[in-house]
């Protein structure tokens, strides 16, 4: 509801022409509701439920129809009574199970759990929705603290460039100083350009995930992730898909120990043809038999124990799948909680930077104006100025984007 909510709002805002806000959870439940793939957990669904409505039509009597016609070249003879060599029959047999010792029950068990493995596999898959979208989300963020910076350096030099306009007419400075700053400003709008591309392209990408379109007015978040983990809890699709293989192991070596166990079953037959149970009487004509049988596989039983080996073995195989899952999952968060801390430290540095490069460019502004350095010294200070501002968003984007990274691989409850 707050996800739905969230996509009503900005449906809202842009049919009213106002600013859209965006978040990186808004972003990732939209895409998870535009990706193909979510369509298979349907199809899966239904599937799980033709399993179960054909499992429940076990039960029903197993009816079948059978019919021949034979010719015998010798038959039975005896006190001058001759046999027809010529047979027909026609039947119609009914079996209905009265025990099955459980089979059909697990039958179900094992179809349900099949059903849950293949809803997690697709699950597994739709997770890695969450790193595609948010690299793109905080690629845009980048993109979009570049353009700024390259603007923002471009509008200063413009502005000197007006500045010295006058020392220019009277003679106070070279024209190679006006030139270069004439230069710098060209080259600066070329990355402008370039950059303005980059982020029309990376746009049209996230656009395609969400569905929804973006553009300069649309606002970005620069939130991480939220995440709904407590304390070290691991809350990834994958644990639980090992999970259940483990448990789709256990309901397959059930259901074949229901298989060794004996069955019993009613069953009848009604027939018109001859010979019937009295072949003195070769008249076409019905006849009917029933009865109850008992059948029990005794020779299943010879497998079972490698059967048991087997699935041991195989959830062990499982066991450490997980393990090495586990082991590398915990290694990329203490890589992740290191970046984590390391970028927090640099930020605070930042901050110290750019007051000291604000203070030389403004000191380089001035002397440039007296003439007292070139436009090459000046520019280099100003752009030094300018990427300590440019480092300190960049900073801060991979900062957000390290917490949500580090939050994707702990799993979140919500998705």
């Amino acid at each position: 509801m707050k996800q739905l909510t969230l996509l009503l709002l900005t449906i809202t805002s842009m049919c009213f022409g106002q600013k859209t806000t965006l978040t990186i959870d808004s972003c990732i439940q939209m895409a998870k509701r535009n990706y193909p793939l979510i369509k298979q957990n349907k199809l899966i669904e239904e599937i799980g439920k033709n399993y179960i409505q054909a499992n429940n039509k076990n039960w029903l009597p197993k009816l079948s129809f059978n019919s021949k016609a034979t010719y015998q070249s010798e038959v039975i003879q005896f006190s001058g009574i001759s046999f027809p060599h010529d047979n027909y029959i026609s039947s119609l047999d009914v079996d209905q199970t009265l025990f099955d010792a459980g089979q059909l029950k697990q039958q179900k068990q094992l179809d349900r759990l099949n059903n849950e493995q293949e809803l997690l596999k697709n699950e597994v898959e739709m997770y890695k929705l969450i790193d595609r979208v948010s690299q793109l989300y905080y690629s845009i963020l980048l993109m979009r603290e570049n353009f700024k910076t390259l603007t923002i350096y471009k509008n200063d030099i413009t502005n000197k460039k007006i500045n010295l306009s006058e020392s220019l007419k009277n003679g106070l400075i070279l024209q190679s100083t006006f030139d270069e700053l004439e230069a710098e400003e060209l080259k600066t709008e070329q990355s402008i350009i370039e950059t303005q591309n980059n982020i029309q392209a990376i746009n049209q990408s996230l656009e395609m995930f969400i569905n929804m379109p973006i553009n300069d007015s649309t606002e970005l978040s620069a939130q991480p992730i939220i995440n709904t983990a407590k304390g070290d809890e691991i809350n990834r699709p994958e644990i639980k898909l090992f999970d259940a293989q483990k448990a789709l192991l256990d309901a397959r070596y059930k259901l074949t120990t229901r298989n060794t166990l004996p069955h019993l079953a009613l069953n009848g037959q009604g027939a018109y043809g001859r010979p019937g149970p009295n072949f003195l009487n070769q008249n076409l004509r019905f006849f009917a038999q029933g009865g109850i049988s008992l059948k029990w596989n005794i020779g299943s039983l010879y497998n079972l124990s490698n059967e048991k080996q087997n699935r041991n073995i195989s959830k062990q195989m499982i066991d450490v799948q997980k393990e090495v899952f586990d082991f590398n999952l915990k290694t990329f968060m203490i890589k992740q909680t290191g970046e984590i801390n390391s970028l927090k430290a640099i930020i605070e540095k930042d901050e110290k930077i750019i007051e000291k490069r604000h203070n030389i460019s403004l000191t380089a502004s001035k002397q440039l104006d007296n003439g007292n350095i070139t436009s090459t010294d000046y520019l280099t200070q100003l752009n030094a100025e300018m990427q300590a501002i440019l480092n300190k968003k960049v900073h801060e984007i991979k900062l957000m984007n390290a917490i949500t990274s580090y939050n994707f691989n702990r799993g979140i409850n919500n998705f």
